[in-house]
């Protein structure tokens, strides 16, 4: 089988002039043998100045040919345009209502729970009467009837 060595071809095309099969060919100047076309006549290794072609048995490992890799063609993008639609009244509106009741809770909770405990310890504070409230008996009696008049001084003259 005869095999070249891709490192080592100057890409001459010596090889391939001289082979009477047709088995060689060049590729990115470098020279190619198909396999298939070859009679193994060995008449391009005589011929080869670098000596890059050898001969190989089927008792020594053949390298692998160097691979590149196909050339894919990059995937077709296709945008499609939608028409957004606009968002539920639900989902812009239950954001809104969470942070004010939230607000509600940090703030205005704990100062009206301040204001009903105040107003609850006023109310226990007070002394209760039970029973008759005061009456208008129990002011001095030289003021009986007269409301508030005692407050103000008579002014002379006569």
């Amino acid at each position: 089988m005869i095999t070249i060595d891709a490192t080592q071809c100057t890409g001459c095309g010596a090889c391939m002039e001289i082979c009477p099969s047709g088995a060689i060919y060049m590729v990115e100047g470098k020279a190619m043998v198909d396999r298939e076309l070859c009679n193994e006549c060995e008449a391009c290794l005589t011929v080869c100045p670098v000596e890059a072609i050898t001969i190989r048995t089927a008792a020594q490992p053949m390298p692998e040919p160097a691979r590149t890799p196909a050339l894919r063609p990059e995937p077709e993008v296709i945008r499609i345009a939608t028409r957004q639609e606009p968002a539920p009244l639900r989902s812009r509106v239950l954001p809104v209502v969470g942070t004010a009741l939230v607000w509600a809770g940090r703030e205005v909770l704990p100062r009206l729970a301040d204001l009903l405990l105040d107003a609850l310890d006023r109310r226990a504070a007070r002394p209760q009467t039970y029973g008759a409230s005061p009456r208008r008996e129990s002011l001095p009696s030289g003021n009986q009837g007269r409301g508030r008049q005692h407050r103000h001084r008579r002014r002379g003259g006569g």
